[in-house]
């Protein structure tokens, strides 16, 4: 959404969730409603709306007593979100299908093209995942389903941190690439059990080299 027709509570919540994606604001770091009102030069009221929001969206953990806090990074969070995602993603993509018309084959592909190019070129993790979330929200909107984007929506935004982490690992994005051309090829062959399967295996594979990963990171940090 252009910036000049979001709501003050809009540009709230983009500002502070791209914060804790990009770790300014790091796990377990207070979010405190007056020191951010101030920062970002608005009233308390967006800044504990945008909280409650990033509360929904798995971000933020609020208690009585200690407020806002970013939420940790978690070997249950990451089953929990991932496992939820497979199963709701292999479902939009599973609705997409009689939904699917060649402009939408054309652009999921150029989505593919395009991320595989710019991976190529060096460009910044940021500018990927942008055109990753194109392609995503391609296929929610062609499930015709408001409610299953809406919790789509909020569970990519929580996993956004270990997107991050993932993509980085050696060999996924290749990986990613070729995951999704699956996935948009049992679209355009009106294959429904074929792209909820591909769709559901995408995550499945991300939540395996990431568990894989804090594993690893784990023995390091015994052997150190």
């Amino acid at each position: 959404m252009p910036t000049a027709y979001k709501t003050m509570q809009e540009i709230v919540y983009d500002t502070i969730r791209e914060a804790i994606q990009i770790g300014r604001y790091t796990p377990g770091q207070r979010l405190i409603a007056d020191e951010l009102a101030q920062e970002l030069g608005t009233s308390r009221m967006p800044v504990r709306e945008a909280l409650r929001r990033l509360e929904v969206a798995g971000l933020v953990s609020i208690t009585p007593h200690r407020g806002a806090v970013v939420s940790e990074l978690s070997e249950q969070e990451i089953v929990e979100i991932y496992h939820i995602r497979a199963v709701l993603e292999g479902l939009a993509a599973r609705l997409a299908v009689s939904h699917l018309t060649p402009a939408h084959a054309e652009r999921l592909n150029v989505f593919i093209e395009d991320m595989e190019g710019a991976a190529a070129t060096g460009a910044d993790l940021e500018h990927v995942l942008r055109i990753n979330r194109e392609f995503h929200i391609t296929i929610w909107q062609m499930a015709q389903a408001p409610r299953l984007q809406e919790i789509l929506e909020n569970l990519y935004d929580a996993s956004h941190r270990y997107r991050n982490i993932s993509t980085a690992l050696p060999g996924r994005l290749a990986q990613v690439f070729q995951e999704h051309r699956q996935i948009v090829q049992a679209l355009a062959a009106g294959d429904s059990a074929a792209a909820e399967r591909f769709a559901n295996q995408h995550h499945e594979n991300t939540a395996q080299r990431l568990l894989a990963e804090l594993e690893k990171t784990k023995e390091k940090e015994k052997g150190a």
